[in-house]
């Protein structure tokens, strides 16, 4: 079975999310959150948003049940990757306010997938990467 371009490119985010929240704190360059006002809390909450639109964008119906599946999935997803966190021996930790963050981000996904629902087939026409004919 091929996989549609979009549904890729929403299991590439969800990679892309597990590897950077898995890689060692050293390997980034050392600066204070504290300045910038929670950074790191906005970036969960963006990362989580994005997972949301993306995989709603693969269903062929968004109903309350599909809304419901992927907020789950979300959230369930975001507190795995902290969960993953605390036990890998990589010197990150594992953090309540990046899991709040992270459902947040979902929640915000799912809300703003509601208020932008009917214009989903439209947005789905004109992707750059939907293949012709679906």
């Amino acid at each position: 079975m091929k996989l549609k371009r979009a549904r890729i490119l929403a299991i590439i985010w969800t990679a892309f999310i597990a590897s950077s929240c898995l890689l060692p704190p050293s390997l980034f360059k050392p600066f204070t959150f504290q300045s910038l006002f929670g950074l790191d809390k906005l970036i969960h909450l963006v990362l989580y948003f994005v997972f949301v639109q993306l995989c709603a964008i693969n269903l062929k119906k968004i109903n309350r049940k599909n809304k419901l599946v992927i907020l789950l999935i979300g959230i369930i997803y975001g507190i795995l990757i902290e969960f993953m966190q605390s036990t890998m021996n990589i010197g990150r930790s594992y953090e309540i306010d990046d899991m709040i963050a992270n459902t947040l981000g979902c929640i915000l996904g799912i809300i703003f997938l509601t208020i932008t629902q009917n214009s989903i087939p439209l947005i789905k026409k004109y992707l750059p990467f939907q293949q012709k004919g679906n």
